[in-house]
């Protein structure tokens, strides 16, 4: 859903974003994320082009940012996937 217009537009309106910098990065990933006000809780996973799930974070409050360390992370492209009550928004990030 949160690659469809749809879900995009829902995602404004319930005030899902993320975003992932730098991007390439090699030492750090800062995840800077605005998340429901309804919704104390929410997941941030990192998976491979495989679609096999390396890493993920818990994480809450309205707004924040959570830094990744990918010092002992592969190169590749990694797709990052916020999900928060029902609604998901992905992007992908290159590690080089």
């Amino acid at each position: 859903m949160g690659g469809t217009s749809l879900g995009n537009s829902l995602n404004r309106i319930y005030g899902l974003e993320i975003t992932a910098t730098p991007n390439p990065a090699r030492v750090y990933v800062a995840f800077n994320y605005q998340l429901p006000d309804n919704n104390p809780e929410s997941i941030i996973s990192i998976t491979d082009m495989a679609g096999k799930e390396i890493q993920h974070f818990a994480v809450s409050g309205n707004q924040g940012q959570y830094v990744w360390d990918i010092r002992n992370v592969k190169s590749g492209v990694y797709i990052y996937t916020l999900t928060s009550c029902g609604l998901q928004k992905t992007g992908k990030v290159v590690i080089n």
